[in-house]
């Protein structure tokens, strides 16, 4: 593909190739916003083995004024992203999966990404240019960490957060806005772009509201497939779904990932589908049900002090509960294929592709890979609700 002009809905390009990542994904930003960091530490945690590594500035006055944003940082890192930081930093470099590459002038920042007037350019599916990206990225990462210890840690963070309180409450409109906080950590590495001064359009102050079109890039419906089984241990197709859980002792209200699902919400429907085959023995996974969830909350982790962890070789600790729920009372193999979903609904399913109607089936169909759960439309809500209560009738339902 040749080099594309973006000048506007960087958010909805990033998000859409976000969305079809699924090893690992870099990230040069001076300043990471609140909004966006939130969706991207949600992405990481709805996947298993992704990496996602970011280079930004760790500057106090930056932190002070809202041009980036400290909490944002600290989900980044509870998510598992690995923190880098850099001064004078002024390059914006987005790359995934080595395939494809975004860069240009936008920042990792609400406004950057659908607000400010920006300019850049992005590839997908080249991976020469993107090697050279990558390599540039890998250069910079090697010599900030041959230059010190400068990972961003949970602990400095925290630590930093007092300062940055601390000071926002004393100010309260006393001072006067051309002074300027010099305490800034990170690596300095002289051949790295030098940063243009703070000023008022780098500023992410709306950061605090979140809009209708965020909601859309973000694909934030509250309504999920919540996948159980993995592609190498999948769930026979002939059991049925509650009373297999029941058989072999599995907390029948929850279902496990292997990190915080802290997007899920209380309210949100799940559908729970199992890694199973089809009625003609291909490998798919199968909508057996839906219930209401509980959301997550930072008690909602089992450990070796539960018998029943052991059950998932120390990979999935982290839980939901839900209610409400109806499931098939019937073999797995009688539930709705996902691979009916797409022939279905096609683009419609998920939130980055409702607006992609000539996107291939086959790139719909690799979205789910890899991943604990992901967000779906409400067209997709509509058409499962109808098709299993169809189905309820025909094969009777269990619920709880």
């Amino acid at each position: 593909m040749p080099i594309n002009l973006i000048n506007k809905d960087f958010g909805e390009k990033f998000y859409s190739l976000l969305d079809s990542t699924e090893m690992q994904v870099n990230i040069i930003s001076p300043f990471i916003g609140l909004k966006t960091a939130f969706g991207l530490a949600e992405w990481i945690e709805s996947l298993v083995n992704i990496k996602c590594c970011i280079i930004t500035r760790f500057n106090r006055e930056e932190f002070i004024r809202g041009a980036s944003s400290i909490e944002g940082l600290e989900h980044l890192i509870r998510a598992g992203a690995k923190l880098y930081a850099l001064q004078d930093l002024h390059t914006k470099l987005y790359i995934f999966d080595n395939q494809s590459v975004i860069m240009g002038s936008a920042n990792f920042t609400f406004n950057g990404f659908y607000k400010n007037h920006e300019f850049g350019l992005y590839m997908e599916n080249e991976k020469e240019f993107t090697k050279q990206c990558q390599d540039y990225f890998d250069g910079i990462l090697d010599k900030l960490k041959s230059n010190g210890d400068w990972e961003i840690s949970l602990d400095r963070i925290l630590k930093e957060r007092q300062y940055v309180n601390k000071i926002i409450k004393n100010l309260k409109g006393k001072r006067d806005m051309n002074e300027y906080n010099i305490a800034k950590w990170g690596a300095v590495i002289n051949d790295v772009s030098q940063s243009t001064p703070l000023n008022g359009t780098e500023i992410d102050f709306l950061e605090d509201a979140i809009s209708d079109i965020v909601t859309v890039s973000n694909g934030r419906t509250g309504i999920w497939l919540k996948f159980e089984g993995t592609s190498k241990e999948r769930i026979r197709n002939d059991e049925i779904y509650l009373k297999r859980k029941r058989r072999i002792n599995e907390y029948v209200n929850r279902t496990f990932f292997p990190k915080k699902p802290t997007g899920i919400k209380s309210g949100d429907t799940i559908f729970l589908t199992v890694v199973s085959k089809d009625k003609d023995g291909n490998e798919v996974p199968i909508i057996v049900g839906y219930a209401e969830a509980q959301g997550f909350t930072e008690s909602n982790k089992i450990d070796e002090t539960d018998s029943r962890y052991l059950k998932w070789n120390n990979r999935f600790p982290y839980y939901i509960e839900y209610t409400n729920g109806k499931f098939l009372n019937d073999s797995i193999m009688y539930g709705i294929s996902l691979n009916e979903l797409y022939r279905e609904l096609n683009h419609k399913v998920y939130p980055a592709t409702v607006n992609q109607p000539n996107l291939r089936i086959e790139n719909i169909k690799k979205r789910h890979h890899q991943k604990s759960h992901i967000q779906i439309t409400d067209i997709a809500k509509d058409y499962l609700i109808k098709k299993l209560n169809n189905l309820f009738e025909i094969h009777e339902y269990d619920n709880l």
